[in-house]
């Protein structure tokens, strides 16, 4: 997994203002995260102006405790300490495979599975936290597959026409296609 520090990378995205951060956090219920304040206050640097958080939870990641923030497009991992830069990596929803859960007492713990062969374990996640968590994702995650299904779909019968119309060769025409529908 790589970690990007903040301020690394600007790509000229129009970013939410706080109050629109919280106002999410608080409509997604889940609630807002005291001990978080400077990961929070990171948040409308890193959330896109059509980016929607769906879900957020507090848990560990490889010793520290991290803020893991679920949108309509990406899962979030930030992690700011008190003498340090924040540390963030994000997990594109088109990327996971599944994501698997197990509960104690108080306690449970998160495993993502992505790009087919990497597996984030997010542990000491309070047990009423993880089963919103995982549907917010799973929710998100096929509004976006539909999406873009229907996108490449669109994109196909554009194409079609342009062959059609012979403004492309057929060879044009299957090479887009592959790629449209290979697109992962």
């Amino acid at each position: 997994i790589i970690i990007k520090w903040s301020g690394e990378d600007s790509q000229g995205v129009k970013m939410r203002t706080l109050g629109q951060i919280k106002r999410m956090l608080e409509k997604s219920e889940a609630g807002y995260f005291w001990r978080m304040k400077r990961e929070i206050k990171e948040l409308p640097k890193i959330i896109g102006d059509n980016e929607v958080i769906t879900y957020a939870i507090l848990g560990y990641y490889e010793n520290y405790i991290w803020l893991i923030v679920s949108t309509n497009k990406r899962i979030i991992f930030l992690n700011k300490g008190i003498f340090f830069k924040l540390a963030e990596f994000e997990i594109p929803l088109n990327k996971i495979v599944s994501i698997n859960y197990k509960k104690n007492l108080l306690f449970g713990e998160i495993e993502i599975l992505w790009n087919r062969i990497k597996i984030v374990r997010i542990t000491n996640i309070f047990v009423k936290r993880i089963n919103p968590f995982e549907k917010a994702v799973n929710k998100a995650k096929e509004k976006f597959e539909k999406a873009r299904l229907i996108s490449a779909v669109d994109e196909l019968i554009k194409l079609k026409y342009l062959l059609d119309q012979r403004a492309i060769t057929p060879k044009e025409f299957e090479k887009k296609k592959k790629e449209l529908l290979d697109e992962d």
